[in-house]
């Protein structure tokens, strides 16, 4: 037999209420040439008896020992891909009927382009579709095509905008950038945009072609809670701290010259210099990457051709280093996180204050409410 255009990849843990549909949605699709490739990241409800009752030569199961979460899972899935694009569902997603077909017939079209998203419809567990009021995503994955340069730019200071579940990404592309990175749980979709970004263009169809799932009772990867806002803050340290190693002079300058403390700088030593004063820069994510620029500036001031133009062209001396190093932000994204001993109440209610100051619909939404509270 010959290979299939497309895998579809779909893991799945745990997924039982909602994996027929998400199949079943794969099979109406108008494109036909796929393979729909389930990772059964073992699952300790119905779902590998649901995924069982479809008689479809196109699907195929990997069944995983022990649970193995969603990079590992996604990475294992990818070696045993068939496809010449991999297009990503998740386990309680649907697409309509004519995404596949319009992505691919763009992507067979236009070689240049690295990876292909779409709108999305938003629903809750009853698949009520949600409003902007009710769900960040609606509008954070409403997103317009814009120039590689500026998606690049995007992804540092403003973070992630597209569905992971609406991805369709040449498997050469997936190979060249060695897939996910395995340490990463909440932001593995965000890290690899931004690889790919680096690279390759990016396109968007400004239409919904898919039903998201925003489960309002919990339980998505994403879903908010101590534990998730910990570790996504660790990642996006983990990301960020790196994000400009991989990005050469020209691209630098391309993407963030407006950015720059002398955008008149030129040559490698002055463009180390502003990539040091880039991390040290507050993103979306707080202070994440301002570790490494310190980092990166103490070894520019340890260089003594980088240390004189630290000095001449900007005016950084070595007492201005360590009062940089003093600064509270190094510590934490919040002071109030670093205390010691911090209550899990407390901790909580501060990771939800922060979460809510940085989505000004929802932070309103929740004002309205409480205003509303009766004594």
């Amino acid at each position: 037999m010959n290979p299939p255009l497309v895998t579809v990849l779909m893991p799945n843990h745990n997924g039982g209420p909602y994996i027929a549909a998400s199949i079943q949605s794969v099979l109406n699709q108008t494109f036909a040439d796929f393979e729909l490739l389930i990772v059964e990241d073992a699952s300790t409800d119905n779902s590998l008896a649901v995924i069982q009752s479809f008689d479809d030569p196109r699907i195929r199961v990997l069944q995983l020992e022990q649970n193995e979460h969603i990079c590992l899972g996604l990475n294992l899935g990818i070696r045993e891909a068939r496809g010449k694009y991999i297009a990503r569902l998740d386990s309680d997603d649907c697409w309509y009927p004519e995404k596949l077909e319009k992505q691919i017939a763009y992507m067979e079209a236009h070689p240049e382009c690295g990876a292909s998203f779409t709108w999305v419809n938003v629903v809750d567990e009853q698949d009520r579709r949600l409003t902007a009021e009710e769900s960040r995503f609606v509008t954070l994955f409403h997103v317009h095509n814009r120039p590689r340069t500026e998606w690049v730019r995007h992804f540092y200071f403003e973070g992630s905008c597209l569905c992971h579940p609406s991805a369709v990404i040449p498997m050469s592309v997936m190979q060249e950038l060695g897939g996910y990175d395995n340490a990463l749980v909440q932001i593995q979709d965000y890290d690899l945009w931004a690889r790919i970004a680096k690279r390759y263009e990016l396109y968007v169809f400004e239409e919904p072609l898919m039903n998201y799932r925003h489960a309002l009772q919990g339980g998505n990867v994403s879903a908010i809670s101590p534990t998730t806002s910990i570790r996504s803050y660790y990642e996006f340290s983990y990301v960020l701290r790196r994000y400009f190693d991989d990005l050469s002079d020209e691209a630098l300058t391309a993407s963030f010259r407006d950015d720059f403390i002398r955008q008149e700088a030129e040559g490698h030593a002055e463009l180390q210099c502003e990539r040091a004063f880039l991390l040290l820069k507050t993103v979306f994510c707080g202070n994440a990457p301002k570790i490494a620029g310190m980092d990166l500036l103490a070894k520019l001031l340890n260089d003594e051709e980088t240390r004189l133009i630290l000095r001449e062209q900007y005016k950084v001396t070595q007492m201005n280093f360590y009062q940089l190093s003093a600064s509270p932000s190094l510590a934490m994204e919040d002071p109030d996180l670093a205390t010691q001993n911090i209550g899990r109440k407390t901790l909580f209610r501060l990771l939800i204050k922060r979460t809510l100051q940085r989505h000004p619909r929802l932070f309103r939404f929740i004002q309205r409410l409480r205003s509303k509270k009766v004594p």
